[in-house]
């Protein structure tokens, strides 16, 4: 899963001086709630924050970051396909009023093409992210945290399409970039890793792939933030790791980690914690415990049923790394 939210209201604030009107007051309120896990709440600001930029003249940016907002809150929510529509909004509008180049423009379309990553749209995502990597090189943005984003991204896509080796080479090139930033970036530094990890894994070279994916367990625990998914990510990685490379007796309990930490935040019938279970059926099938991974992947399989999605354990993580249900 290739989303993370680096928060374009942020920098819109910084733009306009942070006025403290409805607008930001509504925004800060909504970046609250959504991080505190209270995620219909923030909707309901950050659509009022919408409609406050609506209402004002000369206010495209704070359009575009409501609607930026209301995108990734949705994708909390696990609706991607209405998440990807904000976005598509959101860069429609800065297209037409801050030109192509805009480094508030590609944060918009990097947030959209992750959204149509998790959609499975990959040849449109594909197409998106070579545009951003090349308007970003025009602009001498490239070596810089959003410029890594993309990188990131489309190493994403390639090792969704298998294309290991071009994936491994654009994470590589990613991590060069933010280990020269001296000390900022520390949550795409964590991301990085750990599809770098998860790349590596894929590819059977576990012995590589650990240290990436304990570092970036490491720096997400450190981060003053949570980031549960990501975390949970990081988890199910370790544990795919540690049962291929012998240290068996640690994997399940990354496993049941992952599933804690999603259930706790998103909720027990939530998309993410269906995967979470999914991928914690694999990891115990692996481990020759098929009562219990035939109860986890039941579990998964029920919530996306019930919320009418399907079964994305390839898609997630690791990439491919995990053994099939069959």
């Amino acid at each position: 899963m290739c989303l993370r939210n680096l928060c374009l209201f942020a920098m819109v604030s910084f733009a306009a001086q942070a006025q403290q009107d409805a607008w930001t007051e509504a925004m800060s309120q909504g970046r609250s709630l959504q991080n505190q896990g209270r995620f219909r709440e923030a909707v309901e600001l950050f659509q009022s924050a919408l409609q406050e930029a609506e209402r004002l003249p000369r206010s495209p940016a704070r359009q575009a970051a409501a609607l930026y907002q209301l995108a990734t809150v949705n994708a909390d929510l696990g609706s991607l396909e209405k998440a990807a529509r904000l976005s598509a909004r959101a860069a429609s509008i800065l297209t037409k009023t801050v030109g192509a180049d805009d480094p508030l423009l590609q944060i918009v379309r990097t947030e959209l093409a992750e959204l149509l990553i998790n959609s499975r749209q990959l040849s449109t995502a594909e197409g998106l992210l070579k545009q951003i990597i090349a308007a970003q090189a025009r602009a001498s943005q490239t070596a810089t945290l959003p410029g890594a984003r993309a990188l990131d991204d489309l190493a994403c896509v390639y090792a969704a399409q298998k294309k290991r080796a071009a994936a491994e080479k654009l994470e590589r090139q990613a991590l060069s970039f933010l280990e020269t930033l001296q000390g900022s970036g520390e949550l795409s530094l964590a991301i990085v890793s750990l599809h770098l990890a998860m790349v590596l894994d894929s590819m059977k070279r576990p012995a590589e792939a650990l240290p990436y994916a304990e570092r970036a367990a490491e720096m997400l625990q450190r981060l003053p933030d949570s980031h549960p998914y990501l975390e949970a990510e990081a988890a199910m990685n370790l544990a795919s790791l540690y049962v291929i490379i012998g240290r068996r007796s640690q994997a399940e309990p990354q496993a049941r980690k992952a599933v804690d930490l999603v259930e706790r935040v998103y909720g027990p019938d939530h998309p993410y914690t269906a995967w979470m279970w999914i991928g914690r059926a694999a990891v115990l099938r692996r481990l020759d415990r098929k009562s219990e991974a035939a109860a986890a992947q039941k579990q998964g399989q029920r919530i996306l049923t019930e919320r009418g999605q399907r079964d994305r354990l390839g898609d997630t993580v690791p990439f491919n790394a995990l053994v099939p249900f069959r």
